[in-house]
């Protein structure tokens, strides 16, 4: 069984694989956050209610869990970075880069975006309705389209997974050569989720 830090590897790593880092002078500090900071009404999930279809929340929770963030960080992971550490605001990414287990990023949030994709989806708080809509724009990007009413076949829930684990890495087919969730597992929480 894998470790959750592991399952934190998928994007971050992934892209950084592919060459994905950003200069150090574009990098902030990173600064302690207090427990009230952790608790900060921007990244409140009650933000992102109503974002999205039911049947895309259920993708999305689906990503979180692979990615490790589910339910970190006192806000679900919306303010969740790299290895786990917490932020304070979702005014804005963070764009702190993180080193742990061999790998640098700048990944964050519930779906962990790297500062530069994040950069590519054009919205202007890093809030929970924000991240989740950004995620369903990279899951559209890979050419999938979710249905609305209903959970998706065995067949349609594999082939996403071969399409979207070339954003996260830690999900099925992912061909960056990193700690993965098995298809099995992977489709069973999303079940858990979308009442397949």
């Amino acid at each position: 069984m894998m470790t959750k830090t592991l399952f934190s590897l998928g994007l971050t790593s992934a892209l950084f694989l592919a060459g994905c880092t950003i200069p150090a002078e574009e990098v902030e500090e990173d600064v302690d956050s207090t427990e009230a900071e952790l608790s900060a009404p921007t990244c409140a999930p009650s933000i992102a209610a109503g974002a999205v279809a039911a049947k895309h929340k259920a993708m999305l929770n689906t990503i979180a869990f692979t990615e490790g963030t589910a339910g970190t960080c006192g806000q679900d992971g919306y303010n969740t970075m790299y290895t786990h550490r917490c932020f304070s605001s979702c005014n804005r990414h963070p764009n702190i880069a993180i080193t742990g287990g061999g790998w640098t990023s700048t990944a964050a949030g519930r779906y962990q975006f790297l500062n530069r994709t994040w950069n590519t989806l054009g919205y202007s708080t890093f809030n929970p309705k924000n991240q989740d809509l950004g995620a369903m724009k990279l899951i559209s990007r890979r050419g999938v389209t979710l249905p609305t009413t209903r959970a998706l076949t065995a067949t349609e829930f594999s082939n996403t997974m071969k399409k979207i684990s070339y954003e996260w890495a830690s999900l099925p087919f992912s061909p960056y050569g990193q700690p993965t969730v098995s298809l099995s597992r992977t489709r069973a929480k999303y079940c858990s989720f979308a009442g397949c």
